[in-house]
């Protein structure tokens, strides 16, 4: 083939993906695409989010992994917590069954929201990278379980797969929702990508604490990250051509700030480790006095059916806000005593949330924005890989037993629900309960 031929296709192919390329809005900083319009934040006692800056980076973003596996694995022939802790036989099965080549997803080039159907709305989607995140979230229990660097194998090849494809290089556009009549810009694409990132970056942590990864290996997934966390920063709206865009401090919001956090720690980028920050004091900031999110929670008929899904979404705010309390304390900062000039902190929006869940034991009151008969609880208790089952209660318990939220939580969650049946809660990264159960209640 002649160079000038070669010149010629190469100038065709390079066209040819200016073409299909999407012309994304312009990247933001992270603090900046964090909270949506809103135009004046109110900080507890006048602090400089600059101020917060991170201590130790580099790995052990939520917990030291082998401290915990050792703890799981004394557990293993004795007692069953569910999804997290197998007998030594049930191990052996799941080695046996691991085809590691069908076990791999391939990288995705592009990634879309919410599959629009006819008469569909925002709620009927589907993320085509689910097998990826059920893969990465199942391997990492068993992990977590064994110590198995099987596990870790798995991990490292699948990150390099996605790394060295370019995986989630095109987003492509939620579109136009005659339903809804709202663009919704790319606020659903990326939504999809935060849950699929989430246990990869928490797999990224467990290969890094195992030391695990070569330098090159370590370089090549880490440059991957930077470009896909980048890529989730596109404007304050997530892309939305709509005046108002996505409403701060709500479910979505807390899924971005997640991901800036997960990645702060490992990059020791301190830009998307105070973005979190933001979010936290943003979502504190649009509680009611009761400690109820004034977004969440609301009545509505139709659409979001926020009178019925109050208390879900409401939990993935809050659950994300305990973890980031969680991840703040490695890092020697105290959010948890955070509070607004209403006299609202997470304790008070905890103890909303547990009261509504335990209805009608708990004695919640109809209020003129919630009828605590009409909520759905039945999603907060499964096993799920989600963000918005109650998983996190362990973590916040461990950490406040005697808080009379705390003991709100044993009362109606923790002891009727069953200390080794604990909702899985992966949306995080990691499944809460098989990271933060108390063992000690197993025994």
């Amino acid at each position: 083939m002649s160079i000038r031929l070669i010149i010629l296709v190469l100038t065709i192919f390079g066209f040819s993906n200016n073409i299909l390329a999407e012309n994304y809005p312009d990247f933001k900083s992270p603090v900046i695409s964090i909270a949506g319009n809103i135009k004046k934040l109110k900080y507890p006692e006048n602090l400089d989010i600059k101020d917060y800056t991170i201590k130790n980076s580099g790995s052990n973003i939520y917990i030291n992994v082998k401290e915990r596996t050792k703890k799981l694995q004394n557990l293993s022939e004795k007692k069953l917590l569910r999804q997290c802790v197998f007998s030594s036989s049930q191990l052996e099965i799941s080695r046996s069954k691991i085809n590691f080549d069908s076990s791999y997803v391939k990288p995705m080039k592009e990634i879309g929201g919410h599959s629009w159907k006819q008469d569909g709305n925002p709620i009927n989607f589907i993320n085509f990278a689910q097998p990826l995140i059920k893969n990465m979230n199942k391997r990492i229990r068993f992990f977590m379980a064994s110590g198995d660097q099987m596990y870790l194998e798995y991990f490292k090849k699948q990150l390099l797969m996605w790394a060295k494809g370019n995986s989630f290089e095109i987003l492509i556009s939620d579109g136009y929702n005659k339903n809804w009549k709202s663009d919704f810009g790319y606020i659903d694409t990326l939504e999809n990508i935060r849950q699929t990132i989430a246990p990869m970056l928490i797999a990224f942590d467990f290969l890094r604490q195992n030391k695990f990864l070569t330098d090159e290996e370590d370089k090549i997934i880490f440059e991957w990250f930077n470009k896909v966390i980048k890529k989730t920063s596109i404007g304050p709206n997530d892309g939305s051509k709509e005046k108002n865009g996505v409403p701060p401090g709500n479910h979505t919001e807390a899924s971005k700030s997640r991901n800036y956090l997960l990645w702060s720690i490992i990059s020791g980028d301190n830009d998307y480790f105070q973005a979190a920050l933001k979010a936290y004091v943003v979502a504190l900031n649009i509680t009611r006095k009761d400690g109820s999110s004034s977004w969440e929670v609301r009545k509505e008929k139709g659409k979001s059916q926020r009178s019925v899904r109050a208390l879900t979404k409401m939990s993935q705010v809050v659950g994300g806000m305990v973890m980031t309390a969680e991840i703040f304390a490695n890092q020697g900062y105290d959010l948890y005593s955070f509070k607004t000039k209403k006299d609202v902190d997470l304790h008070k929006m905890i103890d909303f949330l547990i009261t509504y869940y335990a209805y009608p034991e708990s004695g919640a009151k109809k209020k003129s924005y919630v009828n605590p008969e009409k909520l759905d609880k039945s999603d907060l208790r499964k096993q799920k890989d989600t963000d918005y089952t109650l998983g996190y209660l362990n973590v916040y318990y461990n950490r406040f037993p005697n808080h009379p939220t705390a003991q709100k939580v044993k009362k109606y969650y923790l002891e009727p629900y069953g200390w080794k049946f604990t909702a899985m809660s992966s949306g995080y990264g990691l499944d809460l309960g098989c990271a933060y159960s108390n063992l000690d209640k197993l025994k």
